[in-house]
This record gives structure tokens, C-alpha cells and sequence, in this order.
């Protein structure tokens, strides 16, 4: 297991190849969220949908929810993290 220079164990380094790609993954989920969020806002002012368009809208909307929900616990960890050093 791979430790950091204060001896505890970590696989997510500052500054490193897998810190970049988990930001990247967690700024495509923002945007994602951000675009179907226009979406429903779009479609609340619009025309009545069908029941599996709404469906469809409440699932994306609950997904990205979910995504945005773990992106801040995941975040919340970090920088619980560094101010512990």
C-alpha cells in the first residue's frame, strides 16, 4: 500500500495522476448535473410530459443528486484530511 510522507497510507496523492483524473471525474458529474438541471428547468416551463418522460427526468435528476451528494462527502473527507496535517 502506498504511504505519503507523513507515514499514513494513501492512494490519492496532491498533485497526483490519480488525484487529476478523480478531479476530472468529479467536474464531468458537476457538469452533467448542471446540464440536466437545465433541462428540467426548461421542461417545467414547457409542455406537459409523458409519464416515462417524467420518469426518465426524475431518474437522471436522482442520479445526478446522488453524484453531486458523493462528490461533496468525498470532498468533505479531503479537506477533513488535510486539516488533521
Amino acid at each position: 500500500m502506498p504511504l505519503s510522507a507523513d507515514g499514513r497510507t494513501g492512494f490519492c496523492q496532491p498533485g497526483g495522476m490519480v488525484a487529476a483524473m478523480s478531479d476530472a471525474i468529479e467536474n464531468d458529474l458537476i457538469e452533467s448535473a448542471a446540464v440536466v438541471l437545465g433541462i428540467v428547468r426548461a421542461v417545467l416551463d414547457g409542455p406537459q410530459l409523458t409519464a416515462d418522460e417524467s420518469w426518465y427526468m426524475l431518474r437522471r435528476t436522482a442520479e445526478c443528486l446522488k453524484d453531486a451528494l458523493n462528490i461533496a462527502e468525498l470532498r468533505g473527507e479531503r479537506l477533513a484530511a488535510a486539516d488533521d496535517t
